[in-house]
């Protein structure tokens, strides 16, 4: 479970039921617990958290998914990371997303307006129930003037707000339906270890597409190629570890090397994301990696953008360092150094080739940025994190040569 998840704890439903009376009917006597596989029970407890924790009233169908809160703010979390981790860049801005497929609840846009004043939402949905109930929600939270609902059909394209618009998004995000058919939700059952902890309340539309959820998010890859830099992070979640592959594939077949893997862990249920730019910003491993990762898992993750070298010095020797390097500003604060590069300045390649080169630079231009790197020192280790850049082997080389340069002074 993400760090910032308020239910790192399970939530205690008695006490739950005190903010939210309409749960104390599903209460069992004489305990804190609540039978997942009552459906009407599990949707109380979904409007009963959305309510006390984050003040969203919502209104449920019967015959529509019932989102559980603590899985869908994993997401929310994660999408929260690689935006922080993008402004760093870009700067505090107002931030526009998108979420395809936002269902009955639009728990995601809800969940992200509420807990991000800049967030904006442009979300669509196949659905006529599910978006006039996600109409409903949106306007019962006084949401309305930032989380727009966009009508999609089949076999239009999914990234609709991108291909209708000029518009530029800083994420999409998306929940697809995990199973190509009822034959598909058959066998999975019979691969489970154990049975489902809650009872399914999904639609076919919400449960069932083509090829299942690897096929639609490989359309996704696809359609985004077209997009490009118009969206600075595409993302989905997955329900099967398999599809994680399958997708990290697809983008490696389209020579996209800038992606990010994490998995989202609530009690037994597993869940993974993928997401993919066509920008040169880089996220750090606590949001592109997943920690401790399973031997098939391990194949499919990322290279490093985060690498942390045991080196025990002082602020000034790090500075002193940064600052003999010719053509890079530094920006320090305490023990955090932020560094800018416009070219390979360090390595012995580089200082050949300025002894041989003439100076051709126009007057007053100011050089392109090609590597920006932040350098933290943190007890006995120097962390290097890739900020920026579409060269991995100059900010590896970096990290190597500043490094030596730590060493060399003790």
């Amino acid at each position: 479970m993400h760090p910032r998840n308020i239910y790192l704890q399970t939530p205690d439903f008695r006490q739950l039921a005190t903010s939210y009376p309409p749960l104390q009917d599903f209460l069992q006597p004489h305990s804190n617990l609540v039978d997942f596989q009552d459906e009407e029970a599990q949707r109380c407890i979904t409007e009963a958290l959305l309510y006390r924790d984050f003040n969203l009233k919502v209104q449920l169908p019967k015959n529509r998914l019932c989102p559980p809160v603590p899985n869908r703010l994993n997401y929310i979390l994660w999408i929260q990371d690689i935006v922080r981790a993008c402004q760093v860049v870009t700067g505090e801005q107002p931030v526009t997303g998108v979420d395809i497929g936002t269902g009955a609840s639009a728990i995601y846009p809800l969940l992200g307006c509420r807990l991000n004043p800049c967030w904006n939402f442009v979300v669509t949905e196949l659905d006529e129930l599910s978006a006039k109930y996600a109409q409903k929600n949106v306007k019962a939270n006084n949401l309305s003037d930032r989380i727009q609902i966009v009508m999609a059909s089949v076999p239009g394209p999914i990234l609709i707000p991108l291909s209708d618009t000029s518009q530029t998004f800083d994420f999409t995000m998306c929940n697809p339906p995990f199973y190509s058919s009822a034959e598909d939700v058959a066998q999975s059952l019979e691969a489970k270890e154990f049975g489902p902890n809650a009872v399914c309340t999904g639609a076919a539309v919400e449960m069932f597409t083509e090829g299942g959820e690897s096929a639609f998010v490989q359309r996704i890859v696809k359609e985004s190629v077209a997009f490009g830099t118009r969206c600075t992070w595409y993302t989905s979640m997955f329900g099967k570890l398999s599809s994680v592959g399958e997708v990290v594939d697809t983008l490696k077949a389209n020579c996209i090397d800038n992606y990010a893997v994490t998995e989202f862990v609530q009690g037994q249920t597993r869940r993974w994301a993928v997401g993919w730019s066509f920008t040169d910003i880089r996220l750090p491993d606590t949001a592109s990696r997943i920690s401790n990762p399973n031997a098939f898992i391990q194949r499919y993750l990322p290279p490093h953008n985060t690498i942390r070298q045991p080196a025990k010095t002082s602020n000034k020797v790090v500075e002193d360092a940064l600052l003999a390097i010719r053509g890079v500003s530094v920006e320090s604060c305490s023990s955090h150094f932020l560094v800018n590069a416009s070219g390979d300045t360090w390595s012995r390649t580089a200082r050949r080739k300025q002894r041989r080169r003439m100076e051709a630079e126009v007057e007053n231009s100011l050089p392109e940025m090609i590597l920006t790197c932040s350098i933290t020192i943190s007890g006995e280790y120097v962390e290097f994190q890739w900020v920026r850049g579409r060269n991995r082997s100059l900010f590896e080389s970096f990290c190597s040569h500043v490094s030596r340069k730590i060493a060399s002074s003790r």
